[in-house]
């Protein structure tokens, strides 16, 4: 396997479409961005608190540290660090995808902010899996997950939580968005099952 190939190849394709879409703009990615083998970063900020965030959210965008931005003025944060055991194969070691809220002019921060986090360390416990969701800056909430992420995934990740009509226009053949109810099979305690096989393909919490 070569883990920094696909992770490269799916990050160009898609950064490629959605600013074809008009859904992001303004990568920062120089001819020397993916020159380095062991990682693909962009610039990786860890806010303590929501009063962190908002003195240094203009700074950050106006030093461009960023990956790519949406046009409400959130931006997106990456980073991918690889183990290279031969030439020709990679395997992730690390891995940091951050949505980054837009400000409003009142000072006033719209939507979450949400962390995807994976490290193969061995510091990792049970109660600390190796990937899990932080959602909001006080970081006191840590959901398991039960596999890395790409930058495509988690894309359509953010862009289902907070930019619905962004989301059919980047995804239209691959979710429909009628509904999440399921009417051809049964539930554990309802008539219906409740969530479609599109959502199963996508994100939400396992309940069993």
């Amino acid at each position: 396997m070569d883990a920094r190939k696909i992770v490269e190849e799916d990050m160009q394709a898609n950064i490629r479409k959605a600013m074809k879409l008009g859904i992001l703009s303004n990568p920062r990615m120089s001819g020397e961005f993916f020159k380095d083998r062991r990682a693909i970063t962009s610039k990786y900020t860890r806010f303590a608190d929501e009063h962190d965030y908002l003195e240094n959210y203009f700074r950050k965008y106006e030093q461009g540290e960023f990956l790519a931005a949406f046009q409400d003025g959130a931006f997106l944060q990456i980073n991918y660090e690889f183990d290279l055991p031969s030439k020709n194969s990679s395997y992730l070691a690390k891995m940091n995808l951050c949505y980054l809220p837009p400000v409003t002019e009142t000072g006033e921060i719209k939507n979450e902010y949400i962390r995807i986090d994976y490290s193969n360390s061995p510091d990792n416990s049970f109660f600390h899996a190796y990937a899990h969701v932080h959602i909001g800056f006080r970081n006191a909430i840590r959901i398991p997950i039960d596999e890395v992420l790409l930058f495509s995934e988690f894309l359509n990740l953010i862009l289902y939580l907070f930019y619905p009509e962004y989301f059919k226009l980047f995804c239209p053949e691959e979710h429909e968005t009628t509904n999440t109810q399921d009417k051809s099979v049964f539930g554990k305690l309802t008539k219906d099952k409740i969530l479609t096989k599109e959502l199963e393909r996508f994100f939400y919490w396992k309940t069993a």
